[in-house]
């Protein structure tokens, strides 16, 4: 009987824990609401997609939001690391340490706002732009073009509401 107690007891601290994780991890319905529905002059390029990944004791939420427009495409991501900092860290890490760059070929530079630090980058030949940011130490996002410029990306980046993002 009493191994029934400590069992029960041990289910019932799971499935607490288990509740209080899934909490400080942002729904990705929420998160979706957080990414542009649309960006002038493209159009949305599939449905947009949202996942809850568990591994071991650490999850995080994706959410994923691609736009086309002709040979020009943009994609989305942005996780929400709050239950999972160590995979924060490491993707801030990555490019913290880079050195800038700026050439008639290759822009690699950082940006700064409020509550948020990161890189962009944009490579001439072919085009390809890239942005990506740390928000509130919590949320990672990334934002991609294909045949598109920097400025366009940047444009996109000024349709979050940045201010809006929990801490």
């Amino acid at each position: 009987m009493s191994r029934l107690i400590i069992i029960a007891s041990l289910l019932c601290f799971w499935e607490q824990a288990i509740s209080q994780s899934d909490e400080r991890t942002m729904s990705s319905k929420k998160m979706m609401q957080l990414i542009p529905a649309k960006i002038k002059g493209y159009y949305p390029d599939g449905d947009a997609k949202s996942v809850l990944t568990k591994l071991g004791t650490i999850s995080y939420s994706l959410c994923e939001r691609n736009f086309v427009s002709g040979n020009k495409s943009i994609k989305i991501l942005l996780f929400d690391f709050n239950d999972a900092p160590i995979m924060y860290n490491q993707a801030m890490r990555k490019w913290s340490d880079e050195s800038r760059i700026e050439t008639d070929t290759l822009v690699f530079r950082p940006i700064a706002m409020k509550n948020c630090t990161g890189w962009e980058s944009y490579r001439h030949r072919n085009k390809d732009s890239q942005i990506l940011l740390g928000i509130c130490n919590r949320f990672f996002l990334n934002i991609s073009g294909t045949n598109v410029d920097l400025e366009v990306l940047q444009h996109v980046l000024l349709q979050f509401p940045l201010d809006k993002f929990p801490k």
